[in-house]
């Protein structure tokens, strides 16, 4: 299906060809493939790219869990989101092997699902946003000890209330794709790219969730709030995620 699609997406560019005939004879075996395949055309785009824009699917729970740390998921899932992805808590026997004596349906994993192009984004950015997450906790949680404030629930509601600003930081930063220029023609041709890579990578990612999980349903985020939670928002509105660093076409965090 991947080799179909970047044939269709061939074709496609030689429809813009100033050559009528050309351009005809695309259009028919765009319509031919189409139909011998089961695909609709606005399914297909142009600007596909197999090398980056197949979907792709990874587990990034090392350990299977039987009680999600929706901490962690949710700032998984923030990253993942900004890259055009999204998070499954499934089964870990799709990817973990179990003796009948552990063969617990409860054991659970995070499954990530984004084009092959942004998948290593996702996971750099997400390790680095752990690693900070952590310490901050680890350091907030240290300068209260034997304090009121100390308590079991301190450090997971820090966690929670860092990642609540740090999401809001990522989808305010999506938004932001008009580049900074004197040109509003180039700042339009930009957006406009930047909207059909997103349109391309989010088709993606959706076929391959209905295809993997085609009755899903929505989970919990867990309970937020309690004594942490606004030294966590503090510690998230303190940390930069706005800061990108330019590549071919590729949107990127900064790690700084």
């Amino acid at each position: 299906m991947d080799s179909i699609k970047a044939k269709i997406a061939k074709l496609l560019r030689m429809q813009e060809s100033g050559n009528a005939g050309e351009a005809a004879n695309a259009a028919h075996f765009v319509e031919k493939l189409c139909r011998e395949h089961g695909i609709f055309p606005d399914e297909c785009s142009p600007d596909y790219d197999p090398e980056r824009d197949v979907a792709v699917y990874w587990c990034a729970t090392k350990t299977p869990f039987k009680r999600v740390d929706h901490a962690d998921w949710n700032l998984l899932h923030a990253v993942a989101s900004h890259f055009n992805g999204t998070t499954v808590n499934t089964t870990a026997s799709k990817y973990f092997n179990f003796t009948l004596k552990n063969s617990n349906a409860t054991h659970r994993i995070i499954e990530v699902l984004a084009t092959k192009g942004n998948k290593i984004q996702i996971e750099l950015y997400y390790e680095y946003l752990s690693e900070v997450m952590e310490s901050l906790a680890d350091k907030a949680k240290k300068e209260i000890a034997g304090t009121e404030a100390d308590s079991r629930a301190f450090r997971n509601n820090f966690r929670k209330g860092f990642v609540r600003v740090i999401g809001s930081k990522l989808r305010a930063q999506k938004k932001a794709v008009y580049p900074e220029s004197g040109s509003f023609a180039i700042a339009e041709s930009t957006a406009l790219a930047v909207q059909k890579r997103n349109e391309i990578e989010r088709r993606e990612v959706t076929a391959l969730q209905k295809r993997r999980y085609p009755r899903l349903s929505g989970g919990s985020s867990g309970t937020y709030g309690g004594n942490g939670t606004e030294a966590g928002i503090t510690a998230g509105r303190n940390t930069s995620v706005n800061r990108q660093v330019s590549t071919a076409g590729q949107r990127a965090l900064c790690a700084g």
